[in-house]
């Protein structure tokens, strides 16, 4: 795989080993390859090179097996890989339960049904749901918060996040308002 570019083709200064890139024109996949050939580093490629964003360069980065956590850093920062595709192939990785969360709380484009059902599935712990509720706008919902309550969370998570998210304080509001 070839990828000519030139510096100015990028949208964003790289890291400091890629320093000493040519000042003409060169091969990306190669300067990249010279340095052990990460997939971290094709993912950023991709997402701050217009020129980099082609099918051909998401099959190549798909045979340097990146982790789940490069795979939804580049979901959140490229548009052109915000697409169901990708979700996929995200989720064939197999990510942790936090790289789960922090593309859904960092991504509005995966922020849907489909993406919390998906969630669930891989059953995170009250603490990991608790945290989804008070830091993503989206899950701020009371199909969540019933969700959130079926793990019977102490009595210091739920002050907790009734102290410290707004959904949730409006919600104990309501709750009372219709309960007196």
């Amino acid at each position: 795989m070839k990828l000519i570019i030139k510096k100015s083709d990028l949208l964003d200064t790289p890291c400091c080993k890629y320093d000493n890139l040519p000042d003409g024109k060169f091969d990306a996949i190669e300067e990249i390859a010279e340095r052990k050939n990460h997939a971290k580093d094709v993912s950023w490629l991709i997402a701050n090179c217009k020129l980099a964003q082609t099918a051909k360069m998401l099959e190549y980065l798909k045979s340097l097996k990146p982790l789940a956590e490069d795979v939804s850093w580049l979901i959140r920062n490229c548009k052109f890989t915000q697409t169901a595709e990708m979700l996929e192939y995200f989720k064939s990785l197999k990510p942790l339960v936090k790289d789960v969360c922090w593309l859904i709380t960092n991504c509005k484009f995966t922020q849907t049904i489909e993406m919390l059902k998906y969630y669930k599935s891989l059953k995170p712990s009250a603490k990991d749901v608790h945290w989804l509720i008070a830091n993503c706008k989206f899950t701020q919902t009371a199909d969540m918060l019933v969700y959130y309550k079926s793990f019977s969370p102490s009595v210091e998570d739920i002050g907790w996040l009734i102290r410290n998210c707004k959904f949730t304080t409006r919600t104990r509001r309501r709750h009372y308002e219709t309960n007196d």
